[in-house]
């Protein structure tokens, strides 16, 4: 008699989680891209990324176009390296730096909107974009 296999698809698959971090312009603009879950036990891997390049004096792009989830704590950390850039209108220990999100999955951006967080970041759908963010462009402009 052949056994049959059953799935239990109640539990959500883990993701696994990776960061990657790229240099642009000169290494004066690091992208970090988020793969997988970032949250409680994920979160201070990410902090340490951004922390590293606040130390070096980089503008920040964090990608989170394979990212599949984040939490409150994630969003923490997005808003420590904002305010260290001075991205919430305070004065940054980092000047003429910038931070720009990279997300156009809608189910992460309804967390930015649902935390009021979503006019407190630049956030885009595209890498380019928020490339010409960074460096002070008009997306459009070259």
């Amino acid at each position: 008699m052949p056994s049959r296999i059953e799935s239990d698809t109640s539990r959500p698959v883990p993701t696994a989680f990776g960061l990657v971090v790229r240099e642009f312009y000169g290494g004066t603009c690091a992208v970090v891209a988020v793969e997988g879950e970032l949250d409680l036990a994920t979160a201070p891997d990410l902090e340490r990324m951004l922390d590293d390049a606040l130390l070096a004096g980089r503008t920040i792009v964090v990608d989170l176009s394979l990212a599949t989830f984040i939490d409150s704590t994630a969003l923490g950390v997005l808003l420590g390296a904002n305010r260290q850039l001075g991205g919430d209108g305070g004065p940054g220990r980092v000047r003429d730096a910038r931070l720009a999100v990279v997300c156009a999955r809608q189910n992460l951006l309804r967390i930015f909107e649902f935390s009021g967080l979503d006019t407190a970041f630049a956030i885009f759908p595209e890498l380019e974009d928020a490339l010409a963010h960074v460096r002070g462009r008009d997306a459009c402009a070259d």
